[in-house]
This record gives C-alpha cells, sequence and structure tokens, in this order.
C-alpha cells in the first residue's frame, strides 16, 4: 500500500483502523511496523505515532547507486552459473515484461521487473549478495515506481531490459554488468532531471504569485 501510494508519505498509520481494514489482529501489525521501520518506509516517532516516511530523493538515488553496483556483480556470476532452465525463465518474464508494456499495465510490469532482477540476483548463488540486495530492495522499489510515472523513462528502461535479456542470452558478463549498472544510473538521472522539473514548477508557482 506504501509502495504504490495509497498510503501517502506523511500518512498517520493506525494500528486499529488498519486491523480491521485487513482482517487480522493487532500483533502482527505491530510486527510489521517494526520490519517496515527496518526497511526505512514508515518512521516510528517519539509519541509512539507511525508515519509513512517521506522519501529522501538524495537516499534514493545513493541507493539505486549501491544496487547497480550489486546487480552488476550479480550478472556476471549469473552469466557463469545460469542453468539453461533459468535462461528461458528469464525470457519468459521479459515476454511478460513487453506485454505488459504494450498495455500501459505499470503495476503489472513492475512486479514483473522486480521478479526479473531477482531472479538475476538469485541466479548469481551468492548468499552474501542476495542479502545485501534484499536489505536495499524495499526503498529502491519505492523509487521505481516514481520513476515509471515518466514514461519517456519507462520506455527507455523498458529497452534497456530488451538489451539485458540479449546479453544474458548471449551470456556475455562483461556486457551484462555494463547494462545493468547504466540501467541504475539512468534511474538516478530520472530521479534528478524530475526533481529539477519540480523545482521549476514551484518556482513558477511562486512568481506568478508575485505577479498576480
Amino acid at each position: 500500500m506504501i509502495l504504490l501510494g495509497e498510503l501517502p508519505p506523511g500518512e498517520r498509520l493506525r494500528e486499529v483502523a488498519l486491523s480491521e481494514a485487513l482482517g487480522m489482529s493487532r500483533t502482527p501489525i505491530r510486527e510489521a511496523f517494526r520490519t517496515l521501520a527496518a526497511e526505512g518506509l514508515i518512521d516510528l516517532l517519539p509519541n509512539r505515532s507511525v508515519v509513512v516516511s517521506v522519501p529522501d530523493k538524495s537516499e534514493a538515488a545513493d541507493v539505486f547507486t549501491v544496487l547497480g553496483v550489486l546487480e552488476g556483480l550479480a550478472g556476471q556470476l549469473a552469466c557463469r552459473r545460469m542453468t539453461p532452465e533459468q535462461i528461458e525463465i528469464l525470457d519468459e518474464l521479459q515476454a511478460d515484461l513487453a506485454a505488459y508494456f504494450e498495455k500501459s499495465d505499470r503495476l503489472s510490469y513492475l512486479e514483473a521487473n522486480r521478479l526479473i532482477h531477482e531472479h538475476i540476483v538469485q541466479a548469481a548463488e551468492s548468499p552474501s549478495l542476495m542479502l545485501a540486495w534484499r536489505l536495499l530492495l524495499p526503498r529502491a522499489e519505492r523509487a521505481r515506481h516514481v520513476t515509471t510515472l515518466d514514461h519517456d523513462r519507462w520506455a527507455e528502461a523498458f529497452a534497456e531490459h530488451q538489451e539485458i535479456n540479449a546479453a544474458i542470452q548471449a551470456r556475455d558478463e562483461k556486457l551484462l554488468k555494463q547494462l545493468l549498472e547504466s540501467h541504475f544510473a539512468k534511474g538516478v538521472d530520472s530521479m534528478k532531471k524530475n526533481e529539477a522539473r519540480e523545482r521549476a514548477s514551484r518556482r513558477a508557482e511562486i512568481y506568478a504569485g508575485v505577479v498576480s
């Protein structure tokens, strides 16, 4: 609900209301709060209030940069270790991604996208790499939901995924490492451009108010 924007940044979360809405007791809600706080998706305040955290754009860019390095390494290892069956599954996931992109089904696309990245990291067969990747994933997923709102970046990212899949099919580990790192670097650039547009829009509003 947080990732989809149904619970917006700054919204206060109440145990009773959530337990009733989700049809469960308050105990799993409290456990979820602790997990979400560790993942940086909510803030536990001193007065015992719980609120959806406001994304730190500089942190999101940093997370994408680190993930790019992690997945670049994962891609190298996956090229060496992937079985033919794993490569076939990846090809099927890429076909799903293409179908969702053509239908502009953003939520299904994002889920297929997550599965592709997870499949590559799992194929690397490195428990330590997987642990580091999973710790960063929730923060990255939140940022990824924002970047796909920019249709130009979404189309660009989809084209990059096609190149990534082709590199895996060819088991070209050097190219795959470059493509994965570039994929995340371009995501960072997209975030920075969006932030610049938001600043420009705010300035235009201020100037319009002064003129009027």
